[in-house]
């Protein structure tokens, strides 16, 4: 397979193989960053209603409730074909390729605008929502704003994406303190790291890397996101909600299954909105 260094370096792909993630710089210029920015701006008043909120999803903007939703768009590749295109961008695709070891496929886009004062994520794997199979899947997280602790970058525990699916429990204490955790029982000395991304980079993780994020603690920053998840060609389903799945042509492939039933955490975690 040719290298990819002039992508990735080597040592970022070491990290994505022993830790679970890495950021990578310079896979949109700054002219595709800023018509990501003024594309979701615009979104938030002429778009479709894709919006998490208090009557879950389908919500607009404007009735989101920063405090205690996700201000974020699902799926918008699926309205737009310039969001197709930042899904399918050919240098995040030769990244994938190279931490996956063969072609991605596209299957997930969000937009997150974490305006000041908007919650966090609770602790969480994303291949407890995906099912993919029989690999994990990966996330693709460009930072539209720098990320930090104080605007509420990602948190990650290293070497999680070695671990299988921990599955929650309901009613259980939050992990650490991280409000809606879907993580209950983790060994207490495992502390997660925050992972600060500048501008214009982007950061993948693995399907079962342990992440989630705190709160937006500034006053007039917002710390918008776009994060694209994919499997790797040699995938055999996804969940129902991922598909139609994308490969980097932008083509359906139609021999993904679309399991039945919520893997391994049962039927409560079978592949709905994350």
């Amino acid at each position: 397979m040719q290298t990819l260094s002039r992508l990735i370096t080597p040592d970022l792909k070491q990290q994505f193989i022993e830790q679970g993630y890495c950021v990578v710089p310079g896979l949109f210029s700054e002219t595709e960053i800023a018509e990501i920015e003024v594309f979701f701006e615009e979104l938030k008043s002429v778009g479709p209603k894709i919006y998490d909120g208090p009557n879950g999803y389908g919500a607009s903007y404007d009735d989101a409730e920063i405090t205690k939703h996700q201000v974020r768009a699902l799926q918008p590749h699926h309205h737009s074909k310039k969001v197709q295109d930042w899904l399918l961008n050919p240098r995040v695709g030769e990244v994938l390729a190279e931490l996956l070891g063969r072609p991605a496929l596209g299957v997930q886009t969000m937009y997150y605008y974490k305006p000041p004062g908007g919650k966090g994520q609770g602790m969480h794997q994303d291949n407890i929502y995906l099912l993919a199979k029989p690999h994990t899947c990966i996330a693709a997280w460009t930072a539209i704003d720098s990320a930090d602790v104080d605007n509420g970058c990602l948190y990650v525990v290293p070497q999680s994406n070695k671990i299988d699916i921990l599955c929650p429990e309901k009613g259980g204490e939050t992990w650490l303190n991280y409000g809606d955790t879907h993580i209950t029982k983790f060994p207490r000395d495992e502390k997660p790291v925050p992972v600060p991304v500048p501008r214009g980079s982007t950061m993948f993780f693995g399907g079962n890397l342990i992440h989630g994020s705190g709160p937006n603690r500034t006053k007039d920053r917002f710390r918008r996101t776009f994060i694209g998840h994919y499997i790797d060609e040699a995938s055999d389903q996804v969940a129902k909600f991922y598909h139609p799945v994308l490969n980097m042509a932008g083509e359906v492939v139609s021999d993904i299954a679309m399991p039945v039933g919520g893997g391994p955490c049962g039927d409560g975690w079978n592949g709905s909105v994350h």
